[in-house]
């Protein structure tokens, strides 16, 4: 009898010791769970390439003005050449460019 006694004050000890600790376990569980999700970017970004965006392992594109790199789903690409622009006005600028200087029709004498 004394042994159930002791075993029931002892359960309740643990319990209320649990019930005081428990939002300090949840915080210690949520450390440990973002320490080892860093550490798997941290190993995936050491395995891909460098010119792939990092988090949905999408291709990277540099654009032909700026040469500024984008994800190829919001690269401009004309279906005339393989440029790639990373906005229109990089794609404006390009055709401006392209265009060749007129001269005036006036004459120096």
């Amino acid at each position: 009898m004394k042994l159930l006694i002791i075993l029931g004050i002892l359960a309740l000890f643990i319990a209320l010791l649990y019930w005081r600790l428990r939002p300090y376990i949840f915080v210690i569980r949520r450390m440990l769970g973002m320490i080892r999700e860093a550490r798997k970017v941290n190993v995936a970004g050491a395995t891909e390439p460098t010119r792939t965006a990092s988090r949905t392992g999408e291709k990277l594109l540099r654009c032909a003005v700026c040469e500024t790199w984008v994800p190829a789903t919001r690269a401009l690409t004309l279906r005339s050449s393989a440029a790639v622009y990373c906005s229109h006005a990089c794609l404006e600028r390009a055709a401006e460019s392209a265009q060749p200087r007129r001269k005036s029709a006036t004459k120096r004498w």
